[in-house]
């Protein structure tokens, strides 16, 4: 089989499946859903995997979608080591959250479960087209097409007001980003009169020599560079839940828990980083919109850590921890350490999916209750579920030998030895905070939800054991998140470097090295972690020494009162002001009163309808003779 036609079979499958469950699913045997639904993602895995044999490096084109003068916008596929990365990660890690919804949804009734099924398959075509798009025109449909799947998927049980209210945040937020994205897209056509990125890339005269430096580039304008670089990083930070575009994340847990993990793990909050990982020729110059992407990335990282601490609903604080995961790859992209990033997205695919689901068992066991606090005791009544959440715990920590360690160590290691860069030093700081942070409330979390005894208000005294269909795919990502680190321990200065070998030629290299100080802060920061990872289980509420702090972060510091008080209350002012100033006394008056006036000259006329006949005559004859003066006095005149 051909490269081009496998690289189209990638977004076909999970396209086709969509489509059949939109059009005879919910009418067939739930059977063709449980094989449809996950099946055609595991296809596009498969395609996946014969296009990484195939060693693939090519730009496919395979119609012009539009075409004026020398403008043509192409439909075209880019297949390169970064695009079948990203695949690896949608298809793989999405195949497994998709496959484990079979048995999480699987009280829902067969139109209902089919309509789940249809979403996440377009969900799996959206984020596959923007990764694959040769250009920004499709970029931006994939990434628009990504924010409507969340919209549906959040407002999965739209019976429920605060699911349909989270889903619209989620959608307007996300549309926000949409339009940073097209401005953008605009200001490069302006600039280089195209939108394929082959030509703008080329335009830019960017070149890497053997040591992988960036070379200079003369003609490039950076100003209008810069302007581009921050209205796609708009759209970036509102994909990924970055400050300040991050309030509608925390609110998608209103959705299904696979829909939360696919959202988390292997698609959508993803993309942001993958944005500025594949605009890295824009960004190498665009140096202000550059550094502005790690300083954003700390201070998320720091800010949803702390935020994390004191929730007390399982999914919002993995969501919390998924905001400032995250905010590390901003950071690692936004130093240029590209690969490094790219590796700690793939180690928080997997640790990530296998919290969530994990989580979704314990929230499936205990009848949708969803708070820590009305837990305790399930380790010995869920031993699977917790040992696995135990596995994907430790790895958000950043515990050797599990694979968060290697990748948010590296990131945390090539800051911290980054030469003669003061500000990233200071970043390095906060994502050293954060580590510390993030082992605290991850412990908090572990412990009240599996140790200890059973809460006294606990929904179910005996929760059940996942179905096998559940267990299997969360045992694969446990299995993944302990050995996945193997394939690069560079964060200890020894063995192999894979990621960054395979994504060097798509980003390039790091063209700097670290020493033996960052490995010795490396163990440092694990050991710090790791303790206050135990240190949960004995610590005190702190909320007595500081209730002003409490507050502060249990209101998420003020973000959603500050956007309603500057956003939302003044629309709604405008809005009121506007039905009853403008559409009821003009918009509707005008529609209304043409039908008074109408119905009134109706009710006149029709005082002339009596019915007998010869009033009608009358009446012609009159109308007659009137007739015959007025064209006697004109001839006369």
């Amino acid at each position: 089989m051909n490269a081009p036609l496998l690289a189209l079979l990638v977004l076909v499958f999970p396209a086709a499946g969509a489509a059949l469950l939109a059009g005879r699913g919910w009418r067939l045997p739930r059977i063709f859903t449980v094989i449809v639904g996950p099946g055609v993602v595991w296809l596009s895995f498969l395609a996946t995997i014969a296009l990484f044999f195939d060693k693939t490096n090519a730009d496919f084109t395979y119609w012009t979608w539009i075409k004026s003068g020398s403008f043509d916008v192409p439909f075209g596929l880019l297949i390169d080591n970064l695009s079948i990365f990203m695949c690896f990660v949608i298809t793989g890690v999405g195949g497994l959250i998709v496959t484990y919804s079979v048995g999480y949804m699987e009280h829902e009734d067969d139109p209902s479960y089919a309509r789940f099924f249809c979403y996440m398959d377009v969900f799996v075509f959206s984020m596959l087209l923007l990764v694959l798009a040769d250009n920004f025109i499709f970029l931006i449909v994939g990434w628009a097409m990504v924010g409507l799947s969340s919209y549906l998927l959040i407002g999965f049980w739209y019976q429920r007001h605060s699911a349909v209210v989270a889903a619209r945040k989620a959608f307007v937020m996300n549309v926000v980003g949409d339009v940073g994205m097209i401005l953008g897209t605009f200001v490069l056509f302006v600039s280089f009169h195209s939108v394929t990125y082959d030509r703008v890339f080329r335009s830019l005269q960017s070149c890497r020599a053997d040591l992988g430096l960036l070379c200079p580039v003369p003609a490039a304008d950076t100003g209008s560079l810069e302007v581009a670089a921050f209205l796609l990083l708009v759209g970036a930070i509102a994909k990924s839940a970055q400050i300040p575009l991050h309030t509608w994340l925390p609110d998608a847990m209103e959705g299904p828990t696979p829909v939360s993990a696919l959202i988390h793990a292997a698609t959508m909050v993803t993309a942001g980083v993958y944005l500025v990982g594949r605009m890295h020729p824009i960004y190498d110059i665009a140096v202000y919109a550059h550094a502005a992407v790690a300083i954003i990335g700390a201070v998320t990282a720091l800010f949803a850590a702390t935020i994390a601490i004191v929730q007390t609903d399982i999914k919002r604080v993995l969501a919390y921890s998924t905001m400032s995961q995250i905010g590390y790859m901003f950071l690692a992209v936004g130093i240029g350490a590209y690969a490094a990033g790219f590796f700690h997205l793939l180690a928080h695919a997997f640790f990530k999916a296998l919290l969530f689901m994990a989580a979704g068992n314990v929230i499936h066991a205990m009848h949708d209750e969803q708070d820590m606090r009305k837990y305790g005791g399930l380790w010995k009544d869920m031993r699977p579920t917790a040992i696995t959440f135990l596995v994907g715990s430790l790895s958000l920590v950043g515990v050797i030998p599990f694979v968060g360690f290697f990748s948010k160590e590296q990131v945390l290691g090539l800051a911290f030895s980054k030469p003669d860069d003061n500000m990233v030093h200071v970043l390095w700081a906060v994502g050293f905070a954060t580590a510390l942070i993030t082992g605290f409330y991850t412990g908090r979390m572990w412990w009240l939800t599996f140790w200890g005894k059973p809460a006294p208000n606990r929904a179910v005294e005996h929760p059940h054991a996942p179905r096998l269909v559940m267990m299997i795919p969360v045992a694969i990502l446990a299995i993944l998140s302990t050995v996945g680190g193997v394939v690069q321990t560079r964060a200890i200065g020894v063995g192999p470097a894979a990621v960054d070998g395979f994504l060097n030629s798509a980003v390039g290299r790091v063209p700097w090295e670290g020493g033996g100080a960052e490995i010795a802060v490396t163990f440092v920061t694990m050991l710090l972690a790791a303790g206050l990872f135990v240190w949960a289980l004995y610590s005190r509420p702190w909320s007595a020494y500081a209730p002003w702090a409490q507050r502060l972060v249990e209101h998420k510091y003020y973000f959603d009162e500050a956007y309603d008080w500057a956003f939302v209350r003044p629309l709604d002012r405008v809005a009121a002001f506007g039905l009853r100033g403008i559409e009821q006394p003009v918009i509707d008056a005008a529609v209304i009163d043409t039908g008074l006036v109408a119905r009134a000259g109706a009710a006149s006329l029709s005082l002339t309808q009596s019915g007998y006949f010869r009033n009608y005559v009358l009446v012609f004859v009159g109308g007659a003779l009137v007739a015959a003066v007025i064209v006697l006095v004109r001839a006369n005149s």
